[in-house]
């Protein structure tokens, strides 16, 4: 039986210093990735960017983000001080790489943006259209619709209504320019 419980222990060893070999390599594979992770974060900024359905970005490194916020527009760079804030209508900008002169744009129709401590920023908008897929002529047609529809209607609630469906036209309208 003594011999049995050797032959047992034996046999497991190699097992046993396979999976510690594993085990060590999988840490150092790990350790190496957070090691690029952290070198393409050391001069950016960690963005997330999501509507409902699907995330725009997912901890990507971007140089520098420009946010409508409603009380203005800010811009966020690495290190940026924490702030949660309130997004109204308008261009969500990234800069994704220093140098770049062209920004990716997004017209958001509002929702929140979260700039915390550890140089990261979490974008959540209800809506996300990248700037060039708006057609100005469709958006001229909204901007005349609510505009009427602001003018002629007496119900509080569907004025209201009428409102911010104008606010959001007129800021698709300052976006591109028309």
């Amino acid at each position: 039986a003594l011999q049995l419980e050797r032959a047992r222990a034996h046999q497991a060893e190699p097992m046993f210093r396979n999976a510690l070999l594993r085990a060590a390599r999988t840490g150092l594979r790990s350790e190496a990735a957070a090691a690029e992770t952290d070198a393409a974060f050391a001069t950016k900024l960690k963005f997330n960017f999501s509507v409902p359905s699907v995330p725009l970005y997912s901890a990507a490194p971007v140089q520098m983000v420009i946010v409508p916020g409603a009380s203005g527009v800010f811009g966020v760079l690495k290190d940026h001080v924490p702030t949660i804030a309130a997004m109204k209508p308008g261009v969500v900008a990234v800069q994704e790489n220093e140098g770049d002169s062209e920004l990716k744009q997004f017209f958001v129709s509002g929702g929140f943006a979260y700039v915390k401590p550890d140089s990261s920023l979490d974008i959540q908008a209800v809506e996300a259209v990248p700037l060039e897929d708006l057609d100005p002529e469709e958006v001229k047609k909204g901007v005349a619709e609510y505009t009427s529809a602001v003018a002629s209607t007496a119900d509080e609630v569907e004025k209201a209504q009428a409102e911010i469906g104008l606010e959001v036209y007129q800021a698709m309208a300052a976006a591109l320019n028309i």
